[in-house]
């Protein structure tokens, strides 16, 4: 397929390690060897890899096509330690949003782990690897009212700032959800393109794009199916969702 052909296609990791499925509840967790895998794929396909930021551009320009992000959220420590190794050897850039009030704790979803303190973010961008913002205490900004979301846009955006001397304009709503005031205030604070997750959101608003979730259930005929826009709409219907909970329960009994 032709690379000017492909859709836009960016996709949301968490953590990067081999977590067994029933340590994961949430799924976070991502094996670093399927992560290569998903670039080598893309890169069959005919995908031009991206910043999250320069991505974003690229889809306000003239749609994005034949274009990917690789973006992860949270700034689990192993995106350091794992990650950033990983997209050296691949020589692939990614984007990883970090909350600023979680900074250097045990993930609130993951206890087995923690996030990056200051120095590891710092770290991490010198390793090349964009920066964006995800807020400062991870809320679901679409149960605040404007005033309070545009305080936690501004103050994990300006403390990000402050950590890396460097202008921070790219973000993705916690928990992937955002409404219009949301994403007005996510315009006030200063940002210039924010991401949801699940496949919603419009490539016409770049404060609204759509991503596409990499979980610890994911296969690569999943990612074939998020690149077409296909899966958000195939596991809503019954018999595949029951085939999906099905393969996780054998993925928990073979990690036994």
């Amino acid at each position: 397929m032709a690379r000017g052909r492909l859709p836009p296609l960016a996709l949301a990791y968490h953590g990067v390690a081999p977590v067994r499925v029933r340590d994961d509840p949430s799924l976070l967790f991502v094996p670093p060897a399927d992560v290569a895998r998903h670039i080598g794929r893309l890169r069959a396909w005919g995908y031009r890899l991206l910043p999250f930021g320069a991505f974003a551009r690229r889809v306000r320009a003239d749609g994005g096509h034949g274009f990917a992000a690789l973006t992860f959220d949270d700034g689990f420590v192993d995106n350091l330690e794992a990650l950033a190794p990983l997209l050296a050897r691949e020589d692939a850039p990614a984007t990883v949003f970090v909350p600023t009030g979680w900074l250097g704790r045990t993930h609130p979803y993951a206890p087995q782990t923690r996030v990056m303190t200051a120095d590891e973010v710092r770290d991490l961008h010198a390793r090349g690897v964009e920066i964006g913002a995800h807020t400062h205490s991870h809320p679901d900004l679409t149960g605040l009212g404007y005033d309070a979301a545009l305080g936690e846009l501004r103050r994990g955006r300006d403390e990000l700032e402050t950590l890396l001397g460097v202008p921070v304009d790219t973000l993705a709503y916690p928990y992937g959800r955002a409404t219009d005031e949301t994403r007005a205030a996510a315009r006030q604070a200063g940002f210039a393109a924010a991401c949801r997750t699940c496949g919603e959101g419009d490539w016409d608003d770049p404060l609204d794009i759509p991503r596409q979730d990499m979980t610890n259930a994911s296969t690569m005929l999943g990612l074939r199916l998020k690149r077409d826009d296909r899966y958000e709409r195939l596991v809503r219907r019954l018999p595949f969702r029951a085939a999906r909970a099905a393969r996780r329960r054998l993925l928990a009994m073979a990690a036994r």
